[in-house]
C-alpha cells in the first residue's frame, strides 16, 4: 500500500548523509547558511502537483536509485525508468519500476511519445552529450500539459571548470581520494548547455519555466578547511551579485 505523498515525506525520504553533515557545518559556523537547504526540496515542489491517481512518470538516468520511492507514488501511476545502463536499471530495488527503457535520452523513442504527465531527472543532464537534443526529446514524450523537472549541475561551477581540465579517469581518482566519492562512477561529465542562459534558450519551446540557480561547492573543497574558507569567499559573491551563469546546480521546472 501507497503512502499519499507529501513535500515533507518527499523531503524526508530524499535526505542524504551529505545533507545532515552540511547541515552540522552549518551549525559550527564553517557554511553559511543556505547549505541548510535541503536539496530535493525545491526539486519536489514542482513535481508533487502532478502525482495524482493514475500518473506517468519518466525518471531519466535513475538506474539503481529511483527519484520517487515506490511507497510515495498514487495509485495507478506508471513509473518507468530510463537509463544508457540495463544493468544500473535491474540494480533498483525489486518494484521500484513498472517498466524500464534502455536507451539514450537525446535518441527520440517513438513508441513513448506524449506518454508522460511527468518526467524527472536529478544530477543526470551534466552527463549527456547534446542537451538540446535531450530537451528537445523529452518535449516530446510530454503530454500535453506534462511536467519536466530536473536538478544539473552547472558549467560554470569552479569544480565543474576544475573536472574539465583533467581525464576522467584522474577526475574520479582525485575526488575518491579527496571528498570521498564513488571511485566506480562511470559517466563522464559534459556540461553541455548547463547554465541560465543556454537553459533559457533550450526550453523555450515549453509553456511554463524556471530556471533556480543554487550555490553550494564547498564539498568539493572541504578536504582542506584554508582553501574552502576561500572558495566561500568567491561563492558568497556569486550570491551577492546574482551571477546566475556561474551557480554550481540549478534546479529546473518546466511545462509542456
Amino acid at each position: 500500500m501507497s503512502t499519499p505523498a507529501s513535500l515533507e515525506l518527499l523531503v524526508e525520504l530524499a535526505d542524504t548523509e551529505g545533507a545532515a553533515f552540511d547541515r552540522d557545518r552549518v551549525a559550527k559556523g564553517y557554511l553559511p547558511a543556505r547549505y541548510t537547504e535541503q536539496w530535493s526540496r525545491p526539486f519536489f515542489a514542482y513535481a508533487l502537483p502532478a502525482l495524482s491517481p493514475g500518473v506517468r512518470i519518466l525518471d531519466v538516468g535513475s538506474g539503481r536509485r529511483p527519484t520517487i520511492p515506490r511507497q510515495v507514488l498514487p495509485p495507478d501511476s506508471y513509473y518507468v525508468g530510463l537509463d544508457v545502463d540495463e544493468a544500473e536499471l535491474r540494480a533498483a530495488p525489486a518494484g521500484a519500476y513498472d517498466d524500464i527503457i534502455t536507451a539514450d535520452i537525446s535518441v527520440a523513442s517513438d513508441s513513448v511519445i506524449g506518454q508522460f504527465d511527468l518526467i524527472v531527472s536529478w544530477q543526470v543532464f551534466e552527463h549527456v552529450r547534446s542537451l538540446g537534443d535531450t530537451i528537445t526529446n523529452l518535449h516530446r514524450l510530454l503530454s500535453p500539459g506534462g511536467r519536466l523537472v530536473f536538478m544539473v549541475s552547472g558549467r560554470y561551477a569552479l569544480f565543474a571548470i576544475l573536472a574539465r581540465l583533467m581525464s576522467h579517469r584522474v577526475r574520479v581518482g582525485a575526488m575518491a581520494k579527496l571528498i570521498g566519492s564513488d571511485p566506480h562512477e562511470k559517466f563522464p561529465t559534459i556540461y553541455d548547455s548547463c547554465y541560465a542562459s543556454a537553459l533559457e534558450k533550450l526550453l523555450a519551446q515549453f509553456s511554463y519555466v524556471e530556471i533556480l540557480p543554487r550555490y553550494r561547492g564547498a564539498s568539493y573543497f572541504a578536504f582542506w578547511r584554508p582553501l574552502e574558507a576561500g572558495y566561500l569567499l568567491y561563492e558568497n559573491l556569486l550570491v551577492r551579485f546574482d551571477k546566475r551563469k556561474w551557480a554550481t546546480h540549478y534546479v529546473v521546472p518546466a511545462v509542456r
